[in-house]
């Protein structure tokens, strides 16, 4: 064997044994977690006039205490943080934070958005779009369904494609 294929070979394996430790398949080796708040992008919720409305942000938190608060959007691309009020509710359970409007008004409608408040960690959530109008007699939710907990099946599924692609470049690199 000459020392271009064993560079070769050395390279190869490198890669392999880095995919399957990032991969998941080695836990201990590589422990990370990231503080993430898990609310869809394009997450819609329709409702009428004075019908109570809970909306949830679910968060991975990896053990340690967050705390997530709300704003609403304005138009000055601010977002205004959400106080309780007598009608308005905000409940945090160590995966889930829920926004409640006991009776919601055509002046809730807007833009709104979980954020991790007083952390070490910084994140906001994509925008829950909450649509209040008469038209929406009936009408609970979009398709992104507010109540539901998104699967984190899919953000670990891709989560190891971009270490193949960059295996897979060396390989090609060193064997040209």
């Amino acid at each position: 064997m000459n020392m271009s294929s064993l560079m070769h070979t050395y390279l190869l394996i490198v890669c392999c044994f880095t995919f399957v430790c990032i991969d998941g398949r080695d836990q201990d080796l590589f422990p990370s977690c990231e503080v993430t708040l898990m609310v869809h992008r394009g997450t819609t919720v329709k409702t009428a006039p004075r019908q109570p409305l809970t909306v949830k942000c679910p968060v991975k938190h990896c053990g340690e205490s967050v705390d997530v608060a709300w704003c609403k959007l304005l138009n000055t691309n601010r977002c205004e943080q959400i106080n309780e009020t007598g009608n308005v509710e905000i409940i945090q359970d160590e995966m889930i934070s829920s926004l409640i409007f006991k009776r919601i008004s055509i002046y809730d409608d807007g833009l709104y958005r979980c954020y991790l408040k007083g952390s070490k960690y910084v994140a906001f959530s994509h925008i829950i779009n909450i649509s209040v109008s008469d038209l929406h007699h009936g009408v609970k939710k979009s398709d992104n369904n507010a109540d539901e907990l998104p699967s984190a099946a899919g953000d670990e599924e891709e989560s190891w494609q971009p270490y193949v692609y960059i295996c897979v470049s060396i390989t090609l690199l060193v064997v040209n």
